[in-house]
């Protein structure tokens, strides 16, 4: 799902592309995403031999709102000569592999013809096909049957599947990082406007202004760091008032590293990956629970991980912030992840 750009899906997917240029460098590698010129600009140089497509995305775009041909169709029978080649280049994958992420569920039932799309793919050419990091809650019909590997990283996801839990893509790192206590503390927040149950925008906004006013943090040490531009930005607008004057770090920024996280911050985000994120770098937080159902799962599961956060739905009592649990190590969520590459790519 990269390339919209949401934080999370594209660090997902420059997490493998980077452990691909480290230890495959002479593979060829295909992205294929929903916006191929933006996915360039976001991954470019990343990998000596990736290239970027939208075979897979338009052959499900066609079939919703195009030519209503079922996916099996277009991708057995071909005539679309706008894209043929693209789908050939896709019959002629060693592999096919659905990065990992919260898109395959009820909540996006149309989101099931990617993997339509992969089968009826693998049918033609053979290719083993790969699902990590995947969560599918709350469930809709799709099960990954006939998929070669798969892992999912909650445990809603794993007792659906009957596996055993795995972990998220992101931790896809060659080693966990140090934790930086260096820097001057800083409290940044996120509070995401898209993808919410009705009135939750409104309760965690409120939820927030109350811990931070609570907090006595002053105003030059809040940062708002957007994963979603624009779907984040209406919180930020929101809560200004309660941020510096130049402490607004936009996507771009975040992701070109001029914002990094720290063991010495605190965070109150509805983000899963700046949960992920933020911990596994050290730092404190509260995850705030947006969608019931949903979001309430994936900051479970990096809770039962070992990341010490508190998960609040905004109507309960504000925190202490410096009273808020520091995360567990995350070394073996780490080896876990590498070692389900190594698995995976061999000779990666």
């Amino acid at each position: 799902m990269a390339s919209y750009p949401n934080y999370g899906d594209e660090l997902i997917a420059r997490r493998w592309l980077e452990h691909l240029a480290r230890h495959l460098p002479e593979d060829e590698v295909w992205l294929d995403c929903r916006h191929p010129g933006t996915a360039s600009a976001l991954f470019g140089g990343i990998h000596p031999r990736l290239r970027v497509t939208d075979a897979v995305f338009r052959t499900v775009e066609d079939s919703l709102r195009g030519s209503r041909r079922s996916v099996e169709d277009i991708v057995t029978g071909l005539g679309t000569p706008l894209y043929d080649a693209p789908l050939l280049a896709l019959r002629e994958a060693q592999s096919l592999h659905l990065l990992g992420g919260g898109f395959i569920n009820a909540v996006w039932p149309e989101n099931d013809l990617i993997i339509r799309t992969l089968r009826a793919t693998a049918q033609i050419s053979g290719a083993p096909l790969i699902a990590t990091g995947q969560g599918l809650a709350p469930f809709g019909q799709e099960r990954l049957q006939g998929f070669d590997h798969v892992s999912v990283r909650d445990a809603e996801s794993a007792e659906r599947l009957g596996l055993a839990r795995g972990v998220d893509d992101a931790y896809l790192v060659e080693q966990e990082p140090e934790r930086d206590r260096t820097g001057p503390p800083e409290l940044v927040l996120c509070v995401q406007s898209d993808a919410v149950d009705a009135g939750a925008f409104e309760r965690l906004l409120g939820y927030v202004r109350r811990t931070v006013e609570a907090s006595g943090i002053p105003r030059e040490r809040v940062r708002y760091v957007e994963a979603l531009p624009g779907g984040d930005y209406a919180g930020y607008d929101r809560l200004r008032d309660l941020v510096a004057e130049d402490g607004f770090v936009p996507f771009t920024e975040l992701w070109r590293g001029d914002f990094e996280p720290a063991a010495q911050q605190r965070w109150i985000t509805t983000r899963f990956h700046h949960h992920l994120v933020a911990s596994l770098h050290g730092a404190r937080g509260i995850a705030l629970t947006a969608k019931s159902g949903y979001y309430d799962v994936k900051h479970r599961s990096l809770v039962e991980g070992g990341t010490g956060w508190s998960i609040e739905d905004g109507t309960g009592e504000v925190h202490d912030l410096d009273q808020l649990t520091e995360p567990a190590s995350f070394a073996a969520a780490v080896a876990a992840k590498v070692t389900e590459a190594h698995l995976l790519y061999r000779g990666a």
